[in-house]
């Protein structure tokens, strides 16, 4: 915990002091990641003995968890861009976490006085669950925004699948399960209860948070910058959408395979369908009304490349425009390959290379 919660503040100083740290997403998340740094730092000083505290303090700690995913939850909506769309839960939360201050300072009367040390630790149960209900209500809100309304962010999905926060919330929700598990476990035990029961959850809450902390960060800075590089691009081309010819009057089965191919080449160009990274044969098929075998067996007796290459083709001939263009010099290297179809930066450097014989790294340094 002590490397985590270390590895916490450098990571809020280092995405503060970039040039989107301003950025409200960005604020957010790092609100995520302080609010759960301050908890593990004073959980760590106190069932380490690391300060010697009396009862009361040990079950009034401040209870910066509960803003935890309040914080995550407005990330999600500056993230997708709904934030005029749904209702901001970010004032509820703030007069929550002050109104349990103040009970803190009107229970601190009973500081040094261990015959009230039940009252203390009950409040202190009943708090807990109260913020353990309100932490499930704003999960499931998330968890319906990202499965149930993708409507109210179709245009962030052209641009991230956010499969990234959907894989997310599956795992937390195994987080919150495990704390209402270790809640119940412990609801007969109001003065001492079990904190070893409480140590999975911990563990794999902090691993999260910190690990969608930097997911967060890094999705957050492709996304941008696939905006931008889209917006600007637009403004020099412009997009053909070709009407595919269906019918082949030529007897010569070469010279139809010829045509079929120009216009499977054509239709791929002119609609820019490469730059769609869940785009398939299949898909291709319906929209040309060819079928899967012959358009791979076409696509393969014109180019010597499988579907898949011919594709990526396209898409790394893509890229080295971008990466030998001034325009585009202040754009990572990863949001080009993005952009221009790849689904990941592995997918990006290995077709890269295959086509060019250098990654896009060495790429763009060799133009200089």
């Amino acid at each position: 915990m002590i490397a985590g919660i270390v590895q916490g503040f450098i990571f809020i100083t280092a995405t503060s002091m970039t040039k989107r740290g301003k950025h409200k997403s960005v604020i957010y998340l790092n609100l995520v990641v302080l609010f759960l740094t301050l908890n593990n730092l004073q959980i760590c000083l106190v069932d380490n003995n690391y300060i010697e505290v009396n009862f009361f303090i040990r079950k009034m700690l401040i209870p910066w968890y509960m803003l935890i995913l309040p914080s995550f939850y407005t990330f999600l909506m500056y993230y997708l861009q709904v934030q005029h769309k749904i209702y901001s839960f970010v004032r509820v939360s703030v007069v929550l976490f002050l109104i349990e201050i103040f009970i803190r300072i009107w229970l601190s009367k009973n500081y040094f006085n261990e015959t009230n040390s039940y009252l203390v630790a009950k409040y202190s149960q009943i708090e807990e669950i109260i913020n353990a209900g309100y932490t499930i209500y704003l999960f499931i809100l998330a968890f319906l925004l990202l499965f149930n309304y993708s409507k109210l962010y179709q245009y962030i999905l052209s641009f991230d699948n956010i499969k990234w926060l959907k894989n997310f919330m599956f795992l937390g929700g195994f987080v919150l399960v495990l704390w209402v598990v270790a809640i119940i476990l412990n609801l007969d035990k109001v003065i001492n209860p079990q904190v070893y029961i409480y140590y999975p959850m911990r563990l794999l809450c902090t691993i999260l948070l910190y690990w969608i902390g930097y997911q967060g960060f890094f999705n957050y800075l492709i996304l941008t910058e696939r905006i931008k590089l889209r917006n600007k691009t637009s403004e020099n081309e412009n997009e053909v959408v070709a009407i595919f010819e269906k019918k082949i009057d030529s007897k010569n089965q070469n010279e139809q395979d010829d045509k079929r191919f120009l216009l499977i080449k054509n239709h791929i160009e002119n609609t820019k369908r490469y730059l769609d990274p869940l785009f398939s044969l299949e898909n291709l098929s319906d929209e040309t009304e060819i079928s899967v075998n012959k358009l791979s067996q076409i696509i393969n007796q014109k180019t010597g490349y499988n579907f898949s290459d011919y594709i990526n083709q396209f898409r790394v001939d893509k890229a080295k425009k971008y990466l030998m263009s001034n325009k585009f010099s202040e754009y990572t290297i990863v949001a080009i390959g993005i952009e221009c179809g790849f689904n990941s930066k592995s997918a990006f450097y290995s077709a890269f290379k295959k086509f060019t014989d250098c990654t896009p790294t060495e790429y763009k340094m060799s133009l200089k």
